[in-house]
C-alpha cells in the first residue's frame, strides 16, 4: 500500500527547476570538457608513441653500427680495443647508461658505461621505467660471434614530454577558462533577455499594454520580442475597438459580441428582466425655442445622468431613441434583484435630474422635465437584421408595456405596472401612491399601476449616498 504522504511530498525530476543560464552554461561546459579531455588524450597517447619511436631508431641504429664495428675485434679477441670503440660511442651520447659485448659464452668481454650510471655507481640504481634494454647479435661472416647490449635512460625524453604536455594543458586550461568566460556572458545575454521579457509579459498581464520591450536584435530571441510586439499591437487595436465600440453601444452588449468574433450574429435569447424608458417632456417644443448646441449639451448631460445611475446598479443603457432612453436590468447581467434595483437607478436620475434643473436655471437655460415608466417580464435578448447591417435589440410584450407606461407617466415621476410591484425583490421596499388602472395600447385588459413615491428609510439613506457621490462627480454642478 501506497504511502499517500510520501508521493504528496516526493520531488520528481519534472518538478524541479532548473534555470536556462545554468542549462546553456553546463551544456557549453560539459561540451567543452569533453573535447579538450579527448585532445589531451590522443595527443598524450600520439606523443608518447612517436617519443617511444624515436629512442627505439635511435637505440636500434647505435646497437647495429657498433655490432657491426665490433664483429672482426672480437673474433681477434682484441677486447682492448673493443672497450676503446664502446667508450666512444658512450662519449657521443649523454642518453646511454651503458654499452656491453658479450662472447657465446655470455662472458663480458668489453664494457663502457655512461655518465649518469658513473655517478650513480650502479646501474641497477636508476628507475626501472627509465631505462631500456636492446640487443643485437654480433655476426662475422653470417656466424654468431657474441651479442652486445645497449641500455637507453629515457628521463631527459621524459622530461621534455612532460613538459610539452604540461604547456599543452595550461593552453587548455586556459581555453577553457577562456570559454567558460565567454559562455557566461552570452548565457547571462540570452536569460537576462528572457527574464526582460517575462516581468514584461507580467505587466501585459496587469493590463499595462504599452511596456517597454527589451533591446534584442539579430537573433532567435530579437525575432521573439518582434513577435511579442506585434501581439501587444493587436491587443492595443483590439483595446481601442473595444473602447471606441463601448462609446456607441452599451457595454455589456460590446463585450458579449467581442467575446465570439467569429459568430457574427449573436441568437435570440429568452431572458428575465425590467425595462426602464425615460425621455423628455416637451422635447419638440424645447427643439423649436433651443440652438441645436444647447439641445446636444442638454442629451449628452441628460445621457451622462443615465449612463452613470445605470452602471451603479448594473444596467445597461441599450438605446437612446431620440430624447428617449432605454435602460435593462437583469438582461445582460443576471441579478435577480433586478427589479429593485431599477427602481433605484430611476428613483437616484429623478434626484439627480433636480440638480441638473438647478444648474440649468443658473445658466438661464429651460429646465427639464422627464417620465419613467417600468415594466418587467420576459424578453426576447439578441441581434437582429441581417449580414450588412445588425442590431442589438431587446423585444417583446415586456418592451412595448414599459415604453407605453413611460408615455403615461406623470412628469418627474417613475410610473411601475403591478409586475414590478409585486416581484418579489421590491416587497414591502416601496412607498406608492394608490394604484392606478391605465388601458394601454395594444392590451385587452387594463393595467395596473403605481407611481413610487419613494423607498423604505434605509434605502433612502443608500439612495442619499449615492446620489451625493454622483453629484461630486459631474461637471454643471
Amino acid at each position: 500500500m501506497r504511502n499517500p504522504i510520501f508521493s504528496r511530498n516526493s520531488c520528481t525530476l519534472s518538478t524541479l527547476r532548473f534555470p536556462l543560464f545554468w542549462q546553456v552554461l553546463l551544456a557549453i561546459i560539459l561540451v567543452l570538457c569533453f573535447s579538450i579531455a579527448g585532445i589531451w588524450g590522443y595527443l598524450q597517447l600520439n606523443f608518447s608513441d612517436l617519443m617511444q619511436k624515436q629512442i627505439d631508431t635511435f637505440a636500434n641504429t647505435i646497437t647495429h653500427q657498433a655490432a657491426s664495428s665490433a664483429s672482426e675485434l672480437l673474433m681477434a679477441d682484441d677486447y682492448l680495443a673493443l672497450s676503446s670503440m664502446l667508450e666512444n660511442t658512450v662519449r657521443n651520447s649523454n642518453n646511454i647508461l651503458s654499452i656491453s659485448i658479450q662472447d657465446n659464452d655470455s662472458r663480458t668481454v668489453a664494457l663502457a658505461l655512461g655518465s649518469q650510471t658513473t655517478e650513480t655507481n650502479s646501474i641497477p640504481a636508476l628507475k626501472k621505467n627509465s631505462r631500456s634494454e636492446y640487443k643485437a647479435d654480433i655476426l662475422f661472416h653470417d656466424v654468431k660471434a657474441g651479442t652486445i647490449q645497449l641500455s637507453i635512460d629515457n628521463s631527459a625524453i621524459s622530461d621534455s614530454l612532460t613538459q610539452t604536455l604540461r604547456a599543452l594543458g595550461i593552453i587548455l586550461v586556459g581555453i577553457i577558462l577562456l570559454a567558460i568566460a565567454s559562455s557566461i556572458l552570452i548565457a547571462k545575454r540570452l536569460t537576462q533577455s528572457l527574464k526582460e521579457l517575462q516581468l514584461t509579459t507580467q505587466q501585459v498581464a496587469d493590463g499595462n499594454l504599452s511596456p517597454v520591450l527589451p533591446s534584442v536584435n539579430n537573433n532567435e530571441v530579437g525575432d521573439l520580442v518582434k513577435s511579442f510586439e506585434h501581439m501587444l499591437q493587436g491587443l492595443r487595436d483590439k483595446e481601442s475597438i473595444e473602447k471606441n465600440f463601448n462609446s456607441f453601444i452599451s457595454k455589456d452588449i460590446a463585450k458579449d459580441i467581442l467575446s465570439d468574433l467569429n459568430q457574427p450574429k449573436k441568437p435570440l435569447k429568452h431572458v428575465t428582466g425590467s425595462v426602464l424608458f425615460v425621455d423628455i417632456v416637451g422635447f419638440t417644443q424645447l427643439s423649436e425655442t433651443e440652438s441645436p448646441e444647447h439641445i446636444a449639451e442638454a442629451l449628452n448631460q441628460y445621457y451622462s445622468l443615465l449612463h452613470q445611475v445605470s452602471k451603479i446598479y448594473w444596467g445597461s443603457v441599450d438605446n437612446f431613441i431620440g430624447d428617449g432612453a432605454m435602460l435593462t436590468f437583469g438582461v445582460h447581467i443576471d441579478d435577480p434583484k433586478h427589479s429593485i434595483n431599477a427602481i433605484c437607478a430611476a428613483k437616484i436620475f429623478i434626484r439627480l435630474s433636480k440638480a441638473l434643473n438647478k444648474h440649468r436655471t443658473n445658466n438661464k437655460l429651460p429646465e427639464l422635465n422627464f417620465r419613467l415608466g417600468m415594466h418587467c417580464g420576459d424578453m426576447l435578448a439578441g441581434a437582429i437584421g441581417d449580414q450588412e447591417r445588425m442590431q442589438f435589440t431587446i423585444s417583446g410584450d415586456t418592451v412595448n408595456v414599459a415604453a407605453r407606461l413611460c408615455d403615461l407617466a406623470t412628469p418627474n415621476k417613475l410610473l411601475i405596472s403591478e409586475s414590478v410591484y409585486l416581484h418579489p425583490a421590491c416587497q414591502s421596499l416601496l412607498i406608492t401612491e394608490a394604484s392606478e388602472s391605465f388601458s394601454v395600447k395594444g392590451k385587452t385588459h387594463a393595467i395596473n399601476c403605481f407611481n413610487v413615491i419613494k423607498l423604505v428609510p434605509q434605502f433612502n439613506r443608500i439612495l442619499m449616498q449615492q446620489e451625493s457621490e454622483i453629484i461630486a462627480m459631474q461637471q454643471y454642478v
